[in-house]
């Protein structure tokens, strides 16, 4: 087995907060070094370890900083080399502190793996729009949940809403205490972060509007984290899809598409140029018109926090008002048009 590498520096998280450097005196199967924390709230700490370098990096050890009236514990780290030849882990101690840290090699005996791209410092991003959506206490719970999945105890799920007045915003805990009181939401934003490797935050960023834009956003130095995360979160809202007729767009189509491609149809045996002009008028206001009646009377975000069963005209009533007021604004055009061009005595 290669040697683990004498320096390492990085950052810690969790209970306690700051950077931290490694040194190895023996950096082989047995490890022996010194840790060095620097406390962003309590200063400078060190640890005198020992541990095994095998599939997983396993030290423990005890501190040599001697400060009045403070208590240290013992201090133990489990880690593992990342694939980029980083040591990423937990650590913990005897008097219940811990959090995970991330340490990077420096200098001469470095370990010797696979280097990619990452050493640089940059960030992906991948963000989805949704259709309407309509979501129950449980949906919101659960999307909570899988939210937090994949952030340490550190990272705070913040939670913005508003159900009629000003925006509010508190933690998840506090919003889920809040839950049965507000029974219902017109906008919703659930935003979570937390620091990652080379200082940069993972970021997953979920936004709900009744007349608005449903969007997710997920950010991070990790291209695969980034892209399963952004589908998992897509995969469990598009299960409160509302099936609309504006809902072509799964099909690589739009309501405007559509409309186009019949009003060509028609337009096919119209002489007239100017016939051809005021049937192309009618089929865009009935565009603008079926769009009309969807921003006004189905909400983008439907978002309900009480334990109220669904009734059919819940669960059903938006997608049945929104097929039947394109198809019945599309009849209403397609008769007008027949009559337009019907031959004249």
């Amino acid at each position: 087995m290669a040697n683990l590498g004498k320096l390492w520096a990085g950052r810690a998280f969790g209970t306690n907060t700051g950077n931290l450097a490694i040194t190895f005196e023996k950096d082989e199967e047995e490890l022996e070094g010194t840790i060095r924390f620097a406390d962003d709230d309590h200063g400078l700490v060190a640890y005198k370890v020992h541990g095994t370098y095998n599939d997983e990096i396993v030290l423990t050890g005890n501190s040599i900083t001697e400060t009045e009236g403070v208590e240290y514990g013992e201090l133990t780290i489990k880690a593992a080399l990342t694939p980029e030849g980083s040591i990423r882990g937990e650590w913990s101690t005897s008097i219940g502190s811990g959090g995970p840290f991330i340490a990077h090699p420096h200098g001469a005996g470095a370990v010797n793996t696979v280097k990619t791209d990452l050493e640089i410092e940059q960030f992906y991003t991948q963000s989805y729009t949704l259709g309407a959506l309509s979501l129950s206490k449980d949906d919101v719970i659960s999307l909570m949940e899988i939210v937090k999945k994949d952030f340490n105890s550190g990272g705070k799920l913040i939670v913005t809403y508003r159900n009629g007045g000003a925006e509010v915003t508190r933690h998840s805990k506090d919003f889920i205490a809040q839950m049965d009181a507000l029974k219902k939401l017109n906008y919703l934003k659930l935003f979570i972060q937390e620091p990652d490797e080379f200082e940069v935050n993972k970021i997953v960023l979920i936004e709900l509007a009744e007349h608005g834009i449903n969007r997710i956003v997920v950010q991070g130095v990790r291209e695969i984290w980034v892209e399963g995360k952004a589908h998992t979160l897509r995969s469990e809202l598009t299960k409160n899809e509302k099936s609309l007729a504006t809902n072509f767009k799964k099909f690589g189509l739009n309501l405007s598409q559509l409309a186009l491609f019949v009003m060509i149809v028609v337009m096919v045996d119209v002489q007239s140029f100017w016939m051809r002009v005021g049937i192309g008028a009618l089929f865009l206001a009935l565009i603008k018109f079926v769009g009309w009646l969807h921003v006004t009377f189905i909400p983008n975000a439907s978002i309900r926090l009480t334990n109220v069963k669904d009734t059919w005209i819940t669960r059903w009533g938006a997608s049945i008002f929104s097929w039947v007021s394109a198809l019945t604004t599309t009849v209403i055009g397609g008769y007008i048009v027949y009559l337009a061009t019907l031959p004249q005595q």
